[in-house]
């Protein structure tokens, strides 16, 4: 049998193919990066080239500062999102301010009163309090600086500064007498949790002792919200407190953990608030059973400034049947940002990266041609003001919040709904006091107001129009009264007028102010004709 041919043996090349492949892979994805690179770096030419232009050849002086602010502005707002912005280094301490609550000062409520700098209140342990400085008192100069004819910034400008130094400020008191305060500056936290009327330093926070019901207002959502939120609840726990009334009016909202936080102090369950991308990725965040948990009746009340984070508390309430909304809808914002620090101090971005979303699924945000948005007082109450009518409340509510102020405090009568309408002017917070004080002794809401929907969104609306044009006619007025008095004016000094000049600057002539539709006539006469009647030779 004759034997098979062997199998011929197989060329072998090592391993060193391996490594050249990789050798090869490698070099393909550098080329394929380095291509991406060139042509992010290709979208900054045109940009290069006209700044280059500018610089070099305008004919003013340009401003390289103002000009690379103008830049990432202008592309951020092709974004169409008026929450992702910029915030330039010398916006940032600002910007700090507003998200964390703090900034170095001398811890004061101030305005500005007949071009005055007036002191509202100064804030609980804080260093112009421990200088004396009191509710009411006229800030007459700041470190010598005269404060007549200041704006409010320009005076928070002057008293803000380094931590541990002094400011020095003449004030008046309300008694008249003048005296020079030191205030050494130090880190001030302000509160975000307020309640009806102070309590010495503190805030007392019982709408009505005898039936329980408290009072919290929340004006934004901070790092610390949840401490003084539990301060908060342990003084109405301490009193029995048996409901509560949480005022989110005019908050603008804050930190999304703040939000949660604070909803979950009234939940023992349920989602509290989802977040999705663009993708349609994100989270859920739920309610957890704590002992602290209150789980009493709550009426919140929301308006068109309360926003975001406010949003998402009033809205995980009422998904989740947990509190009665009163007011009006709320703005709708259901927008997510992220802050993010540009390297080498160049300022932060605080940018939109995804959308929150109620526990019942719905999204807030107002937007384009959307008939719903925000959140919806509850049916039967709502009760719609105009900007007027808020502003009286503010301005009533501040008889009783200065530190140190007696003011009407001890004749308040904040446990009577017809009182808080009356001296008060809120009738959204007498009707919440009204539908407590029946849940508690009753058992059953108290309905206090309309229903909501479209219809009463209209009417919201037209309220705020009809408000706004009666601002507009009012101002048309007083420019119609100051027309007629310049004119009035101009009758009796008929000297004023204009001037006519030849090409070389001689006058030629002039023309009183109640003649002007002559300067035409004038211009068009040959030079050497003879001035008429109101014309005047040239000197």
């Amino acid at each position: 049998m004759p034997e098979s041919n062997p199998q011929r043996p197989i060329k072998r090349f090592g391993n060193w193919p391996v490594p050249v492949l990789c050798g090869l892979l490698a070099i393909q994805i550098l080329v394929t990066i380095g291509a991406g690179r060139r042509d992010d770096l290709a979208w900054f030419d045109p940009i290069v080239d006209v700044r280059a232009m500018v610089l070099e050849d305008f004919v003013g002086e340009p401003d390289a500062a103002k000009m690379q602010e103008a830049a990432i502005s202008g592309m951020l707002e092709t974004l169409d999102d008026p929450y992702t912005v910029w915030i330039p280094p010398r916006l940032e301490k600002d910007f700090d301010k507003q998200l964390r609550g703090s900034y170095v000062g001398i811890g004061a409520e101030i305005e500005v009163v007949d071009d005055r700098l007036r002191i509202i209140s100064p804030l609980e342990d804080s260093p112009s309090l421990d200088a004396g400085v009191r509710a009411g008192d006229v800030v007459l100069d700041i470190d010598g600086t005269d404060t007549l004819g200041l704006t409010s910034q320009e005076c928070i400008d002057l008293l803000i500064g380094v931590e541990g130094t002094p400011v020095t400020m003449q004030v008046r008191h309300v008694d008249g007498i003048e005296e020079s305060l030191e205030i050494i500056r130090r880190r001030i936290e302000t509160r975000s949790v307020k309640g009806i009327r102070r309590a010495g330093e503190g805030w007392d926070h019982m709408l009505d002792p005898d039936e329980g019901i408290g009072y919290i207002r929340l004006t934004q959502f901070t790092e610390r919200t949840i401490e003084e939120m539990r301060g908060a609840l342990d003084q109405l726990d301490a009193a029995g407190t048996k409901a509560i009334v949480l005022d989110l009016r005019f908050n603008g909202g804050g930190t999304l953990d703040g939000a949660i936080d604070v909803a979950d102090l009234f939940l023992d369950r349920g989602v509290i608030v989802s977040v999705r991308d663009r993708d349609g990725d994100g989270r859920k965040w739920t309610a957890t059973a704590e002992p602290d948990d209150h789980l009493i009746p709550i009426v919140v009340l929301v308006n068109d400034g309360s926003a975001s984070a406010s949003e998402i508390v009033a809205g995980a309430l009422q998904d989740n049947g947990r509190a009665k909304i009163l007011g009006e809808r709320s703005f709708g914002k259901g927008s997510v940002q992220e802050v993010r620090p540009l390297p080498d101090d160049r300022g932060t971005l605080k940018m939109t990266t995804a959308r929150y979303y109620l526990p019942k699924g719905r999204n807030l945000d107002r937007r384009g041609d959307v008939e719903v948005w925000g959140v919806d007082p509850d049916p039967g109450f709502v009760i719609d003001l105009d900007n007027a009518e808020y502003a009286k409340i503010v301005e009533n509510r501040r008889r009783y919040e200065p530190i140190n102020d007696g003011g009407d405090g001890l004749d308040a009568q904040f446990d009577d709904p017809d009182w808080i309408e009356q001296e008060i002017a809120d009738p959204q917070l007498a009707a919440a006091l009204r539908t407590l004080q029946s849940r508690v002794t009753t058992g059953e809401w108290l309905t206090v107001g309309g229903d909501p929907g479209s219809d009463a969104v209209l009417a919201s609306e037209l309220l705020d129009q009809i408000a706004y044009r009666t601002r507009l006619l009012d101002e048309l007025k007083k420019t119609t009264t100051r027309i007629a008095e310049i004119d009035e004016e101009n009758a009796t000094a008929p000297s004023a007028g204009f001037e006519i000049r030849d090409e070389r600057g001689n006058v030629i002539g002039r023309v009183p102010s109640n003649q002007a539709d002559r300067i035409g006539e004038l211009l068009s006469r040959p030079v050497d004709a003879k001035p008429r009647e109101g014309e005047v030779d040239a000197p």
